[in-house]
């Protein structure tokens, strides 16, 4: 692998800020490796040293094997064995082979796909293949497990491995339809060292990846976050967890760790103009990127919009009352919501059954029993059996969200208790209006009319 995170600028455990080398600090590495590679891999022979590595340009010792390589024509003829310390080859010629870690390296064979990309997989010390070449990009193992890259469909994939080839995770790539796309991919690797590959991407001149490498420092930082990692990088949003597994790519648009949308060990993250959820304990996904809207959870359930319709899913994603509503408030204690259909109000449970029949023309959410409903432009209320508790014919209304409530009739305003006993505190704020332009005018006239008298007692 060529290019690897190098750091990151923490602000918290749960939102931190990736910061890459510049694009001419990448580039200069990335030539410096190119130009001195071919230095830094090979060993000069020591006398101790198997006279037959002289028919080697370069090699690696790993205990009883070398890893050797012959160079025909630098960059463009070479080829990698593993080789016992007689000399005796225990691998047919490969491009390359890398180091080994965890009993295993990387290797890329002679043959290309059908695209002349190269293959690659992992054998043991032995030279037995014990992964399949089968992947496009992958790197050396790491306290058991490494990354993996291939091609689905569209895109380009990624899962994690462990030593005997089997996945550990896959990360849902289908869901970021719109990036990690084979179309404007390219693929880099250095000179005679086909292991160092990566898949990379440009956009506006800044390099992303599908893998991700973290320093020592980050990597101690995500181990000791309470629960997954949220990191930055040029505005994009990736996840991983304490087993340095990331579970979603650099590719979401706005997430939400402090739960102002989220709640039930659900948390709504964004990519492009749709929303979705994650596992907050494990960073997979839960559901896909499928609502234009959703709001806090409430009673265990979460309403999402759909199809510029409200329906409502559990912390599973599955879901539990179907997209009919135009409009719909969170469920209260009373085990009700109120819902639209065509401009229609009433309530249901959270099994979804009808309450209160929609014949509303509003409704408002239950607060200490009641709901303030409208019906011919008149307000009242009613309990959750919809039986009327209160007078229906006021003119304006808020609703119980303490223990009394004010509503006005005839331009008088009431103060009503639970039980719809009315109390006179007043004139309705139109009254209010009408009194005080009625003093101002009986002021202006009572003034006029006091100075026209004593213009007329001056003249006399």
């Amino acid at each position: 692998m060529v290019y690897s995170l190098l750091s990151i600028e923490s602000g918290n455990e749960r939102n931190t800020t990736v910061n890459i080398l510049t694009l001419a600090g990448r580039y200069f590495a990335f030539f410096f490796l190119l130009l001195n590679t071919d230095h830094l891999f090979a060993q000069q022979p020591a006398s101790s040293e198997p006279a037959w590595l002289k028919e080697y340009s370069e090699h690696q010792q790993y205990g009883s094997v070398y890893v050797v390589k012959k160079i025909d024509v630098s960059c463009r003829s070479y080829q990698s064995f593993l080789v016992d310390k007689n000399g005796n080859k225990l691998t047919p010629a490969y491009k390359d082979i890398g180091e080994f870690a965890d009993g295993l390296a990387e290797f890329v064979p002679m043959e290309a796909n059908a695209a002349k990309q190269g293959l690659h997989g992992f054998i043991n010390k032995k030279g037995r293949v014990v992964v399949e070449p089968v992947y496009l990009g992958t790197d050396k193992f790491y306290k058991g497990k490494t990354w993996v890259i291939y091609s689905v469909g569209k895109q380009y994939g990624l899962s994690y491995i462990d030593t005997t080839g089997k996945t550990i995770y896959r990360i849902p790539i289908e869901n970021f339809k719109n990036d990690f796309l084979i179309s404007k991919a390219t693929v880099d690797f250095v000179c005679n060292r086909d292991t160092k590959e990566d898949i990379i991407w440009w956009k506006k001149k800044e390099l992303y990846l599908l893998n991700w490498n973290f320093s020592p420092y980050i990597e101690k930082e995500i181990k000791e976050a309470k629960g997954i990692y949220h990191f930055l990088y040029k505005g994009k949003y990736g996840i991983i967890d304490k087993n340095m597994i990331l579970r979603i790519p650099v590719a979401l648009d706005d997430i939400d760790p402090e739960y102002k949308f989220s709640g039930q060990g659900m948390e709504r993250v964004r990519y492009g103009d749709r929303y979705g959820f994650i596992n907050v304990f494990t960073g997979e996904m839960i559901t896909g990127f499928e609502y234009t809207d959703t709001r806090k959870p409430t009673a265990g359930l979460f309403w999402v919009k759909k199809n510029n319709k409200w329906g409502c899913i559990d912390k599973t994603g599955k879901v539990r009352i179907p997209f009919l509503y135009d409009e719909a408030s969170g469920f209260t204690a009373e085990d009700r919501a109120a819902v639209a259909i065509n401009g229609k109000f009433g309530h249901i449970d959270k099994t979804g059954k009808i309450r209160t029949p929609l014949k509303y023309e509003f409704a408002s959410y239950f607060q200490n029993g009641l709901s303030m409903v409208r019906l011919n432009e008149k307000y009242g209320y009613i309990d959750v059996d919809n039986k009327l508790v209160t007078r229906d014919d006021y003119a304006h209304a808020l609703p119980f969200n303490q223990k009394t409530t004010t509503a006005d009739r005839n331009g008088i305003r009431y103060e009503l208790s639970l039980d719809g006993t009315e109390t006179f505190v007043g004139f309705s704020y139109a009254w209010n209006a009408v009194f005080i332009i009625i003093a101002v005018l009986l002021f202006v006239w009572l003034n006029g009319y006091i100075f026209k008298r004593r213009q007329k007692s001056k003249t006399r």
